[in-house]
């Protein structure tokens, strides 16, 4: 089936809340992915297999650095390399805009999440306790993980 990475839209905001509802137990809203979409800081990349948004991810740069503000995929079409390509695809233009360095948290518990950013070169950095608790019976950490960029 054909895919296609390409920018989100603020057309996008509804699809991309849709999916992030799929894959969050406290999701973004379509304000909130509208506001993003639009915020030039903001980088927001997605794919699209027969029409339908499968995946995305967005980074926001502040200072010379770039935190990974989300990535989400469809819980069906996992395992298909979709977070990777997108992740890979932003490292690219973030190298390429001068960006020095990369951050994100994850939720200890995303094991699939944490293996792919180590694969990309993120290490861990510290820890928020407890961080993560919507939908969860017990909260889990946020694990803050961070790489230099165009080394």
């Amino acid at each position: 089936m054909n895919q296609l990475l390409r920018p989100l839209t603020r057309a996008d905001a509804t699809a991309a809340a849709t999916l992030h509802a799929m894959c969050f137990p406290d999701p973004w809203s379509v304000t909130s992915f509208e506001a993003a979409i639009e915020d030039a800081a903001v980088r927001a990349r997605g794919f699209r297999q027969g029409g339908q948004l499968v995946a995305l991810a967005m980074t926001k740069e502040v200072a010379g650095e770039a935190d990974l503000l989300t990535v989400a995929t469809d819980p069906a079409r996992r395992r298909h390399g979709f977070a990777a390509q997108l992740v890979s695809a932003l490292i690219v233009e973030l190298e390429g805009a001068g960006i020095t360095r990369m951050t994100l948290e994850v939720a200890e518990d995303n094991g699939a999440a944490r293996q792919l950013y180590a694969r990309f070169g993120f290490t861990e950095d510290g820890r928020r306790p407890r961080y993560y608790a919507a939908g969860r019976d017990v909260p889990v950490d946020a694990v803050l993980m961070s790489r230099h960029l165009g080394v």
